[in-house]
């Protein structure tokens, strides 16, 4: 296994085929950091650094970094592999490790063992902590999010990888509908069931699936302000208009949006609450100070419920612009 030290950013299909090995793939990095909130993205990585290391018979150790001590991490970077040599080690959640071990993974990286490879997983951006920041400055990063066009472009990539072919707007019309990327892929999977040998799926699987995704939801729309064109967030707010949902609902969507951002180990449980793409902490408070100021205004009777969600498409999409 031939590593190197220092990467910078990668993409993340170049960072996939980099961790996978084989012909052509380049030069295994010794230390990888894939920070994000995409879940699905940050499994990719996982996936590929897993796969590697069985094609090249390297030894694979997940360790989570909640729980792991110093000593426990100093201990499997510096164990020398019973089989040939190659170790590969990923941490996941790095973020929550302690300051010890956060300091163990940095001496480390000035000085790697070698044939030891490090993949370090985060739904933390790297500018969110300082250790992470230490941590990017070193590292091969990978950014886990997917930002504007970028969500429907691996949309198309996972349709294509479960082996299903969809018209342009019924693949985008599923992949409004679902929350994130994950689930995305379930949809493409449950659709794989019912499609033919060329991937083609029939009618009435289709119209199965959308009548469990039609609809507005409050939190796609806060998705939309956030992280999505204003054509998009335009469009679901009409969605919540049309059903006659939406007013504080809305409000705090955006307010669980803007606290997961800010409190991300509180909110973890609720996925509606993770943005689908980065929310820096200042425009998270941004976001919440404008979600405040509109719950202050429904109550003194100078904006109407039915305004809400209106008013904070114009007011949050401008905040979080600066």
């Amino acid at each position: 296994m031939v590593t190197r030290r220092h990467g910078g950013v990668t993409p993340l299909r170049d960072a996939e085929a980099l961790l996978r090995g084989g012909p052509g793939g380049g030069v295994l990095p010794t230390l990888t950091l894939g920070a994000g909130p995409d879940e699905f993205l940050r499994s990719r990585l996982a996936e590929a650094f897993r796969a590697g290391a069985v094609a090249e018979g390297a030894e694979f150790q997940r360790l989570e970094g909640d729980v792991l001590g110093a000593e426990t991490l100093a201990s499997a970077l510096a164990t020398l592999s019973l089989f040939g040599g190659a170790q590969r080690v990923w941490i996941r959640e790095g973020s929550k490790m302690g300051s010890a071990t956060e300091e163990t993974l940095l001496a480390w990286a000035q000085a790697p063992g070698e044939g030891v490879s490090v993949l370090v997983t985060t739904s933390r951006e790297p500018e969110d902590l300082k250790f992470l920041g230490a941590l990017a400055s070193i590292a091969t990063t990978v950014l886990c999010r997917a930002r504007g066009g970028e969500g429907l472009e691996w949309a198309g990539i996972i349709a294509i990888e479960e082996g299903v072919k969809l018209p342009g707007a019924t693949l985008e019309a599923v992949y409004r509908s679902a929350p994130d990327l994950l689930s995305f892929r379930q949809e493409m999977r449950k659709l794989a069931a019912h499609a033919d040998a060329e991937g083609r799926v029939p009618a009435r699987a289709l119209d199965a699936l959308r009548e469990t995704t039609a609809g507005a939801s409050v939190e796609r729309w806060a998705q939309a302000v956030l992280a999505g064109t204003a054509a998009e967030a335009r469009a679901e707010t009409e969605a919540l208009t049309r059903e006659g949902i939406g007013g504080t609902s809305a409000l705090w969507a955006l307010a669980e949006c803007a606290l997961g951002a800010l409190e991300p180990q509180s909110f973890y449980y609720r996925r509606a609450a993770r943005p689908s793409a980065p929310l820096p902490v200042v425009k998270a408070r941004a976001v919440l100070d404008q979600v405040y100021r509109a719950d202050r205004a429904l109550k003194r009777g100078e904006i109407r419920d039915t305004e809400l969600a209106s008013t904070l498409v114009q007011t949050v999409r401008r905040a979080i612009r600066g």
